[in-house]
């Protein structure tokens, strides 16, 4: 917190200081540098924090700028009312990014091309429109003849109007990065299937992400409108749109302060460059090149490097540990078990079918093993739970409640939880932040995704189930869970699991990759989770002697369809089985 308003602070004085010891226009032409900067500190967050690339943000920019000046000539520059106004217009522009961006994500668009394509083209036909309407926005020419923002002068105390959005801005931007809903935001980027399958639903935080995006840079060109005295369609045309993905690249789209240089960089060098140099967009553009081919996070990146590079040396201490808060209690963990029921399902992926009718049925305590060859439908069947892919024929119960298709963000809700089969952790983070990540889950309020206690939070089911099993595991190490070795991942990936204490358990070869000793540590994991909340487990498994220690029951899958089922040792003898399975012991 401190290091934050410290940052600010020097920002603000730097900035103040530029009319003190420059000219007017020198602070006049860093006002629109800055304004630029915001902008792109929209599509920083967008694109940093969401992990989508919005190639239509001059929508917002263009869009924040003609209003505020309708606006404008509507009041007749009084301060507050205008401010008021541009406020209001704010809001409007995140509002409707909201319900676009709830659309989209939800939809088959997704947060890939699909959706910067979709935001290119709603750029094109405003751009269009604007061009077009001459009667409303001068079309060509341009939309002018209003007063700016409190009849400010531009040219004069209109700068320091600037230099508080762009403070505040960055202050709220450099606070969110710290406080839970920054993390969630980086799980997201990092994992966004394990993130959901911990309740959390990704085209909410994606909508909410890209909303702030917008509300950001509607601001930054509510006040282009007073800066320049006029608004042309070029405030929401492409070519303002790529330039904002431009400076968030160069600068560096990970760290808030990282887009706003980017464009007070870049638009400084191009104003000096482009009176002396005839090839000065060539320069830029392989500044640009360089940039993004060796700095993967952008020219911030340097900065970041130094710091590490320094923390290494012993120059900078690391970061402190602070003593965990145990989270509070999950309320649906303690109500019973539902009966888990798959009634007749089929799953077909184009023409080829996955599961055939498959019936099985999971009750009370215990561990129910689903084995069979590769390519069976051991995974798929768990899929077919979590909603990963959807059921195209028979029903899921649980209990009483279908939960046939449901969406993998809603299953947690229903008390099942899921470990995948390839180690799904938040890669990028620490150990201690995926652990934190999983602590949330089931137990996050609204109003929690703002609160820093919550970033000490720590589920005490991990405690306790590390404790049960003897296991020895740091859960609150900085270092990144990217590095971890492969049986080190799937215990960190069974913990996260576990945090929110699901009463169901799905676990997908928990032991695959693993080490006779480190298989037997998942054992004593699993039984100790058993022995804690009394959950149901089921255990898709190649090991065998993983299966015979931990199931009681075995349900056999071959091409989609249920082979046999009962006891290991029934199911081990029967004829069927030895016929198409043979069990492998590490």
């Amino acid at each position: 917190m401190v290091s934050t308003l410290l940052v600010s602070l020097f920002l603000l004085l730097a900035l103040i200081a530029v009319p003190i010891f420059g000219s007017s226009f020198l602070a006049w032409q860093l006002g629109l540098f800055l304004l630029y900067g915001v902008a792109a500190q929209g599509v920083g967050l967008a694109w940093g924090a969401g992990g989508f690339l919005p190639l239509g943000n001059a929508l917002f920019f263009g869009g924040g700028a003609y209003l505020s000046a309708f606006a404008l000539k509507a009041t007749e520059g009084d301060l507050w009312i205008n401010l008021g106004a541009m406020l209001g217009i704010a809001f409007l522009l995140g509002g409707l990014a909201f319900i676009v961006g709830m659309v989209l994500f939800r939809g088959k668009a997704g947060s890939g091309p699909s959706f910067s394509l979709v935001a290119l083209a709603l750029v094109l036909i405003f751009s269009q429109l604007a061009n077009s309407a001459t009667g409303l926005t001068g079309g060509f020419n341009g939309f002018s003849g209003y007063q700016p923002l409190g009849n400010l002068d531009a040219f004069g105390n209109f700068y320091f109007v600037i230099v508080v959005l762009v403070v505040v801005v960055t202050l709220a931007l450099l606070l969110v990065h710290r406080l839970p809903i920054g993390l969630l935001l980086r799980a997201m980027v990092a994992n966004e299937d394990r993130l959901a399958l911990l309740g959390f639903a990704p085209h909410r935080l994606k909508a909410g992400v890209f909303a702030g995006s917008a509300f950001i840079t509607g601001l930054a060109g509510g006040l282009y409108a007073s800066h320049q005295g006029i608004v042309t369609p070029q405030a929401i045309g492409f070519l303002l749109s790529a330039e904002f993905v431009i400076w968030a690249a160069v600068g560096g789209r990970m760290h808030p302060l990282g887009p706003l240089l980017g464009a007070v960089a870049i638009g400084w060098l191009s104003s000096e460059l482009r009176d002396s140099v005839s090839w000065w967009e060539l320069a830029v553009a392989c500044i640009f090149l360089v940039v993004v081919l060796l700095f993967k996070k952008g020219s911030f990146q340097i900065v970041e490097t130094a710091i590490n590079l320094a923390r290494r040396a012993g120059l900078v201490p690391r970061t402190a540990r602070h003593a965990v808060i145990l989270t509070p209690p999950n309320s649906k963990a303690a109500e019973p078990i539902s009966t888990i029921r798959f009634r007749d399902i089929h799953l077909q992926a184009g023409a080829v079918r996955i599961l055939n009718g498959v019936t099985i049925e999971l009750v009370d305590r215990g561990v129910l093993a689903v084995i069979g060859p590769n390519g069976a439908g051991k995974s798929t069947l768990l899929n077919a739970l979590t909603g990963t892919l959807p059921v195209t024929g028979g029903d899921v119960f649980s209990g009483e409640i279908q939960l046939t298709n449901r969406r993998p963000h809603e299953v947690l809700s229903y008390g099942i939880g899921r470990k995948m089969q390839i180690p799904s952790i938040f890669p990028g983070l620490s150990v201690a932040e995926n652990l934190r990540v999983a602590s949330f889950a089931g137990r996050f309020k609204p109003w929690d995704f703002f609160m820093p206690q919550a970033m000490r939070w720590q589920s005490p089911m991990v405690r306790r189930v590390l404790a049960g099993a003897g296991v020895a595991f740091d859960t609150g190490t900085n270092d990144d869970a990217q590095i971890l070795s492969q049986g080190t991942k799937q215990v960190l990936e069974f913990l996260i699991a576990t945090a929110a204490e699901p009463r169901v358990l799905l676990l997908d070869e928990p032991a695959a990759g693993m080490s006779p000793t480190e298989s037997q540590e998942m054992v004593r994991l699993v039984r100790a989770y058993i022995e804690l909340t009394g959950a149901s487990i089921v255990l898709v498994e190649h090991d065998m002697k993983v299966v015979e220690a931990l199931s009681e029951r075995v349900a056999v899958l071959h091409f989609g369809e249920v082979l046999a089922e009962g006891k290991f040792d029934e199911v081990r003898a029967n004829p069927k089985v030895q016929d198409v399975y043979a069990g492998g012991h590490k």
